[in-house]
């Protein structure tokens, strides 16, 4: 799947006001402070980064996208549809009269605050709330559990916006001083399908209990759409949902579900390959660092040197949660160590690339060639020095590796470090006589 595909498959489901400028960080991962995540620029990554993140976050995501100028009319219309309310905020879609002001809080059975209301007086002018009709309840996920913080907003046979609040920490929202009439509530969370529940029929002071259930969705991801040229007037920013495995077989693994794995085992091959996702069982049991999930498919056959769209195998996908006891299971199965995918990374490359030492001193207890470059020329250590791994930078150079060597840009260890500000990265490499290989990274590292 390429990139291109990948964001055709994005659905904007959420609002977000964030402003990629104001974050921390560099040209490809930033740290947003609204969301308390880091958010990757998915848009400057290959294909297979672009696939391995989404892949690997099995819960909110956030990612930024550039566009042309020219936005599809299909974004345009899911833009369209967007909630209008979301994380407590009006989007700059929704004109919101300064006068407004928050309804009062109310006690909430539980003994705690519903959280506040928002009127908006641009989409109902002149609405005048009297009357002392309520409509409450509480929101859960498929499992029961409540659901905090999730966006309710309520709508007339008239407007499809009249109020909106978000769920407390129990789950539980409340509108109060409703007119009598017809309404329709709109439920959206971060992570869920959106839910509506319309024709709830209020008579005069009455009150209507509405209770709803949401689903999970794809994986949740916050993204900013901007053109090339960066220019104002063409961004948008919001939560979206992301395709999720056609075959229940890789649905259950990629839920992280043993047990509907192990029912399902016996029904399907082993080896399948999801036409959506292009991943098999194996891969998600690597991604999510399921052991148990992992044994269980290779007792049954899985092929654990398969290659995905990418060329890549099990082995390539551990990631943070991966272990090296998950390695040395693929590794015992015939995994190979020294495998290439089509960018000509290998195990090793990749697992320099997350913070996972453990998976990779495995690699290279089993016999990973330390020194290997990909097509670009970017070693293992480089990786490691990139991402600011300083026990993987370590146990690399403990194992041999140059940490002078040159990729094809003539970019040295030391300048991948310098580039993404790693201190603490950089002073050990200058403390074993690393070198620059930039002239300009040089003068960046001299203010370091």
């Amino acid at each position: 799947m390429s990139t291109r595909d990948l964001i055709d498959k994005l659905q904007i489901t959420n609002p977000c006001t964030a402003d990629w400028d104001s974050m921390r960080g560099t040209d490809q991962v930033r740290f947003c402070e609204h969301c308390n995540l880091s958010v990757s620029d998915l848009s400057q990554m290959t294909p297979k980064r672009a696939m391995r993140l989404v892949i690997e976050s099995r819960g909110r995501l956030c990612i930024r996208l550039h566009q042309p100028v020219a936005i599809s009319p299909r974004l345009h219309q899911i833009g369209r549809r967007v909630s209008r309310f979301a994380a407590g905020a009006f989007t700059a879609a929704l004109t919101v009269s300064s006068a407004v002001a928050a309804q009062p809080s109310q006690a909430s059975s539980r003994g705690h605050q519903t959280n506040r209301l928002f009127v908006a007086q641009a989409t109902v002018p002149g609405t005048i709330i009297s009357s002392s009709g309520s409509i409450a309840g509480t929101i859960f996920d498929q499992h029961g559990a409540v659901i905090p913080g999730a966006g309710i907003t309520l709508g007339n046979e008239t407007s499809t916006y009249l109020l909106g609040t978000i769920t407390n920490d129990h789950g539980e929202y409340k509108f109060e001083q409703l007119e009598p009439g017809t309404y329709r509530l709109t439920i959206e969370a971060s992570g869920f399908n959106r839910a509506e529940v319309e024709q709830i029929v209020l008579s005069e002071n009455g009150s209507q209990q509405i209770d709803s259930r949401l689903e999970v969705a794809g994986i949740f991801a916050q993204v900013q759409v901007l053109n090339d040229s960066n220019q104002p007037g063409q961004e948008m920013m919001g939560g979206v949902t992301v395709v999720v495995a056609a075959a229940p077989f890789i649905q259950a693994a990629q839920s992280d579900d043993l047990a509907e794995v192990e029912a399902l085992l016996s029904k399907v091959d082993v080896n399948l390959r999801d036409k959506n996702l292009g991943t098999t069982a194996l891969e998600h049991a690597v991604v999510n660092g399921n052991r148990e999930m992992v044994q269980l498919l290779l007792r049954a056959g899985a092929d654990v040197n398969a290659r995905n769209g990418s060329q890549e195998t099990a082995l390539m996908m551990l990631g943070e949660e991966g272990t090296g006891d998950i390695a040395w299971d693929l590794i015992n199965a015939g995994a190979y160590v020294n495998v290439e995918d089509e960018d000509g990374d290998t195990p090793l490359t990749e697992a320099a690339m997350i913070h996972n030492l453990g998976a990779l001193t495995t690699l290279i207890h089993a016999g990973a060639k330390v020194e290997h470059r990909n097509k670009a020329g970017v070693t293992a250590l480089m990786n490691a020095s990139g991402n600011g791994h300083i026990a993987s930078v370590r146990a690399l150079i403990r194992s041999g590796a140059d940490m002078n060597a040159r990729d094809k840009d003539g970019k040295s260890v030391l300048d991948y470090a310098i580039q993404n500000d790693h201190e603490k990265v950089i002073k050990l490499l200058r403390s074993f006589g690393a070198l620059p290989g930039l002239a300009e990274n040089e003068n960046e590292g001299g203010n370091q």
